[in-house]
């Protein structure tokens, strides 16, 4: 355990550390529902290159990659970890073995971008099983779920936050909902699916009671 510590917060792996640790608390607070955890498919990620701005620019980037088909977060997760990972047995099969000083530093900057691009290949390889899942995910974000239950996910949702799950042929999905500022929603509420929008990608929803 020392060892791993140790390790963990040695350059270049404290970086990916980080990261990776920033990402474990974005999934431990959404699933706790205090943030909106996006899981639906992304229209950054869906990469539309013609889009003028840098998150554009960054899907055409993982385009190359063969990274396209889930939402960027799950993305960002799986390039976090593959780059802890990697960058923890380089650090400590390998850096170690180098003097303290400026050759370390630099071979530990240099191996920090080496590790990054080295993980996009393999995160499209471990991401092409997930493509078909969310697929369906996006298939059934229309429409199709207007007149649905849905149990809310979140601590609170309103007109620009909130996730609810709703059955959809023996399948629990979780989309993003919002609703009317005079609505008040909390964990675990009843609601019914009203309208989808499909610029925000989210369901409108009133208390399942509610006429409408």
């Amino acid at each position: 355990m020392q060892e791993l510590l140790a390790v963990s917060t040695t350059f270049p792996t404290i970086v990916y550390s980080v990261i990776l640790g920033i990402v474990l608390i974005y999934w431990l607070v959404g699933m706790i529902g205090l943030i909106d955890l996006d899981l639906a498919p992304d229209i950054d990620m869906n990469l539309d290159l013609d889009a003028d701005s840098d998150i554009g620019g960054l899907s055409g980037f993982f385009l190359t990659f063969g990274i396209s088909g889930i939402p960027f977060t799950i993305v960002i997760s799986i390039i976090s970890l593959i780059g802890w990972l990697v960058s923890f047995y380089s650090q400590l099969y390998l850096l170690s073995l180098l003097p303290s000083g400026i050759i370390y530093y630099g071979a530990g900057a240099v191996t920090t971008v080496a590790i990054f691009y080295l993980s996009l290949p393999i995160t499209a390889v471990l991401i092409k099983p997930l493509r078909g899942m969310f697929k369906s995910v996006e298939a059934v974000s229309s429409n199709k779920l207007v007149g649905s239950e849905a149990t809310i996910a979140t601590a609170t949702v309103d007109y620009k936050f909130g996730q609810a799950r709703i059955m959809n042929a023996g399948a629990e999905l979780l989309v993003d909902v919002r609703c009317d500022e005079q609505y008040k929603f909390n964990l675990g509420d009843k609601a019914l699916v009203i309208d989808y929008d499909p610029n925000s990608h989210s369901y409108v929803v009133v208390p399942f009671e509610s006429p409408f």
